[in-house]
C-alpha cells in the first residue's frame, strides 16, 4: 500500500515536474544524508558495542565461574588436607597398638617356647626315670622268680650235700640282693621297708617261699610305673600339639598384623604425599583465584565505563537525529511546499529548480488542478489506493461524470467492504469461541487420558520401578548385585592404581617443569644483571653496613660504577670503594657523613622473569585504536616465551594433577555410594511377586482402555484444530485490522464525499453536467433543456404533434392552447 502511494504522488509530482533541485532541496538532501550517516554510525557502534558486550559478559561468567571453581576446590583441598591427616593421626594409633600386639605376640610366643622346652624336658626326665624303674622291677621280679625255682628244686633233692646247697643259696641270695636294692628306690614307703626285711633275713635250709608276696609288690609297681609311663607320653604328645597349634595360631596373628601395619605405613607414606601435593595445589588455586578476582574487578569497572560511554553516544544521537529529522519535517511541510513555491530565494539557484514542483505554465493551477493535488495528499496522509485514482482521474482530464461515478463507486465499495468486514468478524468471533470451547474440552479430555496413560505405563513399564522391571528382577537380584559388588571393588582398585601411575607422573612432569623454568630464570636473571639498562642512585651521607664485596681504594664513582656495572652480583657501592652485593631495606641503612651510598637500578624489569597478570584484553570499540610500545627483541623475548610456556605448561599439570585427585575423590565416593546401595538391595523381597502379577494385570487392563479413549479423543481434537487452523489466516487478519479498516474507511469516504461535493460545486461540473443534460435530449434539445416539462419537449421526445400529444394530456401544462385544433394543423415536429 505505502509504495503504490507514493508511485502516485510521485507521479501527480512529475506531471507537473519541469526540472532539477532547487536550493531548499539540496539543504535537505544533505540534512537527509545527515540521518543515514548518524543511522549508520550508529549501526555500527550497536555492531562493536554488542561485540565489547559480549566480551564483557563471556568473560564475566567466565571469571566467575573461575573463581567460584577456585574457591570450591581450595575448600575441597582443605578437606582433603585436614581429612588425610586425620586419617593419618588414625593410622598412627592404630599402628602404635600394631606394634604393641606384635610385641605383646613375641613374647606370647616366647613364653610358650620356654615352658614348651622346660615340659618336653621335664618328660624326657621323668620317662627315663620311669623306663629304668620298670627295667629294675622286671630284673627283680625275674630274680626273685629264679630264687623261689631254686628253692622248690633244693627242696625236691633232699640228697644232696648239704654244703653244695647252702654254697648256691648264697650265691643266689647276693644276685637277688643287687636286683632288690635297684627296685629299692623306687618302692612306696610301706613296701620298701617289707623289702627291705626281705632282703636283710638269712637263707636258710629252711627258706621259706617269701618271695612270692615281694613280686606281687614288685609286679604292681611296674604296673603302676607302666601306667604312669604311658599317661607321661600322652601328655606329652598333647601338649606338644597343643603348642603347635598355639605357635602356629600367634604365628598367623603376627603375620596379619605386620601385613597390616606393613599396609598402613606404606599409607602413610602415600597420605603425607598427597598432602604435601594438595597444599601446593592449594596454593596455585589461591593465587589464581586472586589472579581471577583482579581480573574481574579490572572488567567489571571497565565494562561500566563503557557501558556508560555507550549511552551517551546514543543518546546524543538520538537528540542529532531527532533535530534533523524535525527540520526536515519543517522543510517538507505542506505550508513550506506553498511558501517554497512563491518564494525566488529557494526555488531557484545554482542546482536549478526545486523538488518541490509546480507547473511553470505561467497562469494558476486550475480547480481540477488543485483538487487532484489535495486528493493526492490525502491519499499519501492515509495511505488510500482509491483517493490517489481519483486524482490520477483528475490529473489525467477524465469527465467529471467518470470521476463522479467513480467516486460513487467507490463509496459503495467502501460500505460493502465495510459490511463484509463486520460480517466477517462476527463469524469469525462467533466460530472461533464455539469451536475453542469444543477443543479446550477435547484437549483437557485428552490431556487428562495422557498422564493416566503416562502414569500406568510408568507403573508398567519404567526400568527402574515398574511391575515388569520388578518380576523379571526378583529371581536374578541377589546374583547380579553380588556380582556388581565384585565388579564395583575390581574396577574401583584397578581406577586407583591408574591414578596413583597418573599422580606419580604429574608430579615428576612438574618437577622436571620446575627444573627447567629454574634453569632458564637463573640463566636469564644473570644476564639481565649483566646487560639490563641501569642506573645508579646516590644516597648522600648514608650506607648500607651489609654484603660488603670487593674494595676498590681511592677508586672514583666512574670507576666504582664500572666495576659494579661488570659485576653481575653487584648491587651497588660507597665512596669507600666497597662494592656491595646486597642492599638492606632502607630503614636499616646508618648515616655515613661525608660519604655516599649509590644502588644500582634496573631501568626495566626482566621480562623473562616478570611475573606477567592478566589484564583484560577487550576488542576494538569505537575510536580505540591498537597501539605498539615496540616489543622486545632478541633471545630474550623468546626466553620470554618458552618461560611462559613452561609455566603455562606448569600450571595445566598442576590443575590436571588436582583434577585427577578431584576425580579420584569421586570416583571413591561414587564407589562407596554404590556399594551401599547394592548392599542395601540385597534385601529381596521375593514374596510380593504374587502381588506384583496381579497388580500389572489390572494396569494392562486399564491402559489398554485409556489408549481407546485417547485415540478417539485425539481424532475429534485435530478435526476441531485443523478447521481453527483453516480460517485462522483470515481470522487473525479481520479481527487484529478491523478497527483500523473502519477508521481508514471513514476516513476516505470523507474525503470521498468532500470531493464530490467540491466537484459539484465548480462551474465547469455544473456547465459539463449541464452539456450532458443537453445532449441527452438528442434532437429534442432546444426543446428540451431548461424546458423538460412543457408539451413541446415531450410531444418531440415521444416523436408526435404537439397537439396531438395535447389531446391525450390534457392535463399536461401549456396544452390548453392548443385546444381545439386539428393535429393535422399543428406544426410538424
Amino acid at each position: 500500500m505505502r509504495l503504490t502511494v507514493c508511485l502516485v504522488v510521485l507521479l501527480v509530482s512529475g506531471a507537473v515536474a519541469t526540472g532539477g533541485d532547487r536550493t531548499i532541496t539540496k539543504v535537505i538532501k544533505m540534512l537527509q544524508e545527515m540521518v543515514e550517516k548518524s543511522k549508520a554510525d550508529g549501526e555500527k557502534d550497536v555492531k562493536l558495542f554488542a561485540k565489547f558486550q559480549c566480551f564483557c559478559d563471556s568473560n564475566q561468567a567466565e571469571k566467575t565461574k573461575a573463581i567460584e571453581d577456585s574457591g570450591n576446590m581450595i575448600t575441597q583441598l582443605s578437606a582433603e588436607i585436614g581429612e588425610l591427616m586425620g586419617k593419618n593421626g588414625v593410622l598412627s594409633t592404630e599402628n602404635a597398638e600394631l606394634q604393641m600386639a606384635m610385641q605383646d605376640n613375641e613374647a606370647a610366643r616366647t613364653t610358650a617356647d620356654s615352658l614348651r622346652t622346660k615340659a618336653n624336658e621335664a618328660f624326657v626326665a621323668e620317662e627315663a626315670d620311669l623306663k629304668a624303674a620298670i627295667d629294675s622291677m622286671d630284673q627283680a621280679i625275674d630274680t626273685l622268680s629264679a630264687i623261689g625255682a631254686d628253692q622248690t628244686a633244693a627242696l625236691l633233692s633232699l640228697k644232696g650235700s648239704a654244703s653244695k646247697k647252702k654254697a648256691a643259696l648264697l650265691k643266689l641270695s647276693t644276685s637277688a640282693q643287687e636286683a632288690l636294692s635297684s627296685a629299692l628306690v623306687f618302692l612306696p614307703l610301706k613296701d620298701r621297708q617289707t623289702l627291705t626285711a626281705f632282703m636283710q633275713a638269712p637263707f636258710t635250709g629252711e627258706y621259706q617261699s617269701q618271695s612270692g608276696e615281694i613280686v606281687g609288690i614288685l609286679k604292681n609297681m611296674r604296673d603302676t610305673f607302666k601306667s604312669n609311663l604311658a599317661s607321661a607320653i600322652a601328655t606329652e604328645s598333647s601338649e606338644a600339639d597343643s603348642h603347635k597349634k598355639f605357635t602356629e595360631v600367634k604365628e598367623a596373628e603376627y603375620k596379619t598384623a605386620k601385613e597390616t601395619y606393613e599396609a598402613k605405613e606404606k599409607l602413610l607414606g602415600e597420605n603425607d604425599e598427597s598432602v604435601g601435593t594438595k597444599r601446593v595445589s592449594k596454593t596455585s588455586e589461591e593465587q589464581s583465584k586472586a589472579d581471577d578476582e583482579e581480573f574481574l574487578a579490572k572488567l567489571i569497572k571497565m565494562c561500566a565505563a563503557k557501558k556508560v560511554e555507550f549511552e551517551d553516544r546514543k543518546m546524543i544521537r538520538a537528540n542529532e537525529e531527532a533535530a534533523i529529522a524535525q527540520a526536515i519535517t519543517i522543510l517538507n511541510s505542506d505550508e513550506a511546499f506553498d511558501t517554497f513555491g512563491a518564494t525566488k530565494a529557494v526555488t531557484e539557484g545554482a542546482t536549478g529548480p526545486a523538488f518541490l514542483q509546480v507547473s511553470k505554465t505561467g497562469n494558476s493551477d486550475s480547480l481540477r488542478q488543485r483538487l487532484a493535488k489535495k486528493l493526492a495528499r490525502q491519499a499519501k496522509a492515509t495511505k488510500s489506493l482509491k483517493l490517489a485514482r481519483v486524482a490520477v482521474s483528475l490529473e489525467a482530464n477524465n469527465p467529471f461524470n467518470k470521476v463522479v461515478e467513480e467516486l460513487d463507486s467507490m463509496i459503495a465499495l467502501i460500505d460493502k467492504e465495510e459490511a463484509e468486514d463486520h460480517v466477517q468478524f462476527d463469524w469469525c468471533t462467533s466460530e472461533r469461541e464455539e469451536n475453542q470451547g469444543v477443543l479446550d474440552e477435547k484437549i483437557a479430555n485428552k490431556e487428562a487420558l495422557e498422564g493416566q496413560i503416562v502414569d500406568l505405563t510408568d507403573e508398567i513399564e519404567n526400568a527402574e520401578t515398574g511391575l515388569l522391571k520388578q518380576i523379571a528382577d526378583e529371581d536374578a537380584k541377589l546374583a547380579e548385585n553380588r556380582k556388581a559388588q565384585a565388579d564395583e571393588t575390581e574396577d574401583r582398585g584397578l581406577e586407583n592404581v591408574a591414578y596413583q601411575a597418573n599422580v606419580k607422573n604429574l608430579v615428576a612432569a612438574q618437577e622436571i617443569l620446575s627444573k627447567a623454568t629454574k634453569v632458564l630464570k637463573k640463566f636469564y636473571d644473570w644476564l639481565h644483571a649483566k646487560q639490563g639498562p641501569h642506573h645508579y642512585d646516590k644516597h648522600d651521607g648514608k650506607d648500607s653496613g651489609s654484603a660488603n664485596g670487593k674494595r676498590i681504594p681511592e677508586a672514583s664513582v666512574e670507576q666504582l660504577e664500572d666495576a659494579c656495572s661488570a659485576d653481575p652480583a653487584c648491587a651497588g657501592f660507597n665512596t669507600n670503594g666497597y662494592l656491595k652485593m646486597a642492599i638492606d631495606p632502607e630503614e636499616k641503612w646508618y648515616d655515613n657523613p661525608g660519604g655516599a651510598l649509590y644502588v644500582k637500578v634496573y631501568d626495566s624489569e626482566n621480562p623473562v622473569l616478570l611475573q606477567k597478570k592478566e589484564d583484560p584484553e577487550p576488542p576494538a570499540t569505537f575510536e580505540s585504536e591498537a597501539d605498539s610500545d615496540g616489543a622486545y627483541a632478541g633471545q630474550t623475548d623468546k626466553a620470554t616465551d618458552v618461560v611462559g610456556m613452561l609455566e603455562f605448561i606448569h600450571e595445566e599439570t598442576v590443575k590436571e594433577e588436582n583434577a585427577a585427585h578431584t576425580d579420584e575423590l569421586n570416583a571413591q565416593h561414587a564407589f562407596e555410594d554404590t556399594i551401599t546401595d547394592l548392599k542395601t538391595q540385597e534385601a529381596a523381597t521375593l514374596d510380593t511377586l504374587a502381588d506384583l502379577k496381579e497388580q500389572l494385570a489390572a494396569k494392562q487392563k486399564a491402559l489398554e482402555e485409556r489408549t481407546i479413549d485417547h485415540k478417539k479423543v485425539s481424532a475429534e481434537a485435530k478435526t476441531v484444530s485443523d478447521y481453527l487452523l483453516k480460517i485462522k489466516g483470515g481470522c487473525d487478519f479481520i479481527v487484529d485490522n478491523i478497527e483500523m479498516r473502519d477508521s481508514s474507511r471513514t476516513t476516505e469516504k470523507a474525503s470521498l464525499e468532500t470531493a464530490k461535493e467540491e466537484l459539484f460545486a465548480t462551474p465547469a461540473y455544473k456547465a459539463a453536467k449541464a452539456e450532458e443534460e443537453k445532449a441527452a435530449f438528442g434532437a429534442c434539445a432546444d426543446k428540451c433543456y431548461g424546458m423538460e416539462e412543457t408539451p413541446e419537449c415531450k410531444a418531440c421526445i415521444e416523436g408526435v404533434s404537439v397537439v396531438g400529444y395535447c389531446s391525450t394530456h390534457l392535463d399536461t401544462p401549456g396544452c390548453d392552447q392548443y385546444a381545439g385544433q386539428e393535429p393535422e394543423e399543428a406544426p410538424a415536429v
